[in-house]
């Protein structure tokens, strides 16, 4: 149970984590390599904190290449993800990343020969599918519809991730060293982005932007190393599948605190809070909901 718990929480914080990211991107940097470059930056500085719940051991070479993997994957799925964030809702950006759900029991069944009951199949399909419908503007898809296919990508690869974290828990008992390793190596990888003249220049250039806003790159990634390191926790003890379905729910999560900094602070993060829009948004929020539960039933 304490497993099943701690699954909720990556979306809470995810989702505070994609709010912030999402005004960032939008209104600091143009590029999304820039972004990516100055949000890894501080991968390594909340890990010390890691060390009251256990110790990192040194791992087999085997071990060390799908940190390797895990660390790429870390870095790859946010040119997409940042991508889509310029051209829609956020909580839609969110509720897009379930689009991987469709290739996760696949994984899962082929890499780590695991099997769903019934009613998750069903459950699948109804998260995919409030998921999907949430993209989708009166009768057709939004005419940026290339966010879509952005997230699409974004979710197949952090999807390939979630099995690949689970495959290497499954060989290293050590949740503490998949979280400090991979963080480490997604740190140092972009670095490889100053060998390339136009991308060094932009993030040259853009250096005394996120100076000003460094106290908010630091609150962002003290809530990504929550929510990835919880993320982590529970998966050691759940099935890729079931932390999937879970983090679905992020969305709505990201609804609730964009409606409150809206309200109370008049801050947009291109949340459309429309009547017609948020009738939509919940009636799909609760379909997500009802996916959720069914995929737990197989718990």
């Amino acid at each position: 149970m304490n497993f099943i718990l701690a699954s909720f929480l990556p979306p809470l914080f995810l989702g505070m984590a994609v709010i912030i990211e999402s005004l960032l991107s939008n209104k600091t940097f143009k590029h999304p390599t820039t972004m990516i470059f100055y949000v890894s930056m501080m991968n390594a500085l909340f890990l010390p904190l890691l060390l009251f719940w256990g110790i990192p051991t040194l791992p087999s070479v085997k071990v060390f290449a799908c940190y390797m993997g895990c660390a790429f994957v870390y870095i790859a799925y946010l040119y997409p993800y940042y991508l889509a964030m310029k051209v829609i809702d956020a909580s839609i950006v969110a509720a897009l990343f379930s689009l991987g759900q469709i290739t996760v029991p696949i994984m899962g069944y082929l890499w780590l020969g695991e099997k769903l009951e019934f009613t998750q199949y069903i459950g699948f399909a109804v998260i995919i599918l409030s998921s999907v419908a949430l993209s989708i503007k009166g009768n057709k898809m939004p005419k940026l519809n290339k966010a879509f296919y952005y997230m699409m990508f974004a979710a197949i690869i952090t999807s390939f991730g979630r099995v690949l974290e689970k495959y290497t828990l499954n060989i290293d008992d050590n949740w503490i060293n998949l979280v400090i390793y991979t963080s480490l190596l997604s740190g140092f990888m972009p670095l490889s982005f100053l060998l390339v003249k136009k991308w060094r220049h932009d993030i040259g250039k853009n250096f005394p932007p996120y100076l000003q806003k460094f106290k908010i790159f630091a609150i962002n990634e003290f809530i990504c190393f929550l929510g990835t390191s919880i993320g982590i926790y529970a998966l050691s003890g759940l099935s890729p599948v079931v932390t999937t379905a879970v983090g679905s729910t992020q969305p709505i999560f990201m609804l609730l605190l964009s409606i409150f900094l809206y309200k109370y602070f008049g801050l947009s993060v291109m949340e459309k809070i429309s009547y017609q829009v948020m009738v939509k948004k919940l009636f799909c929020f609760v379909l997500i909901i009802l996916g959720v539960m069914l995929t737990l039933e197989g718990v």
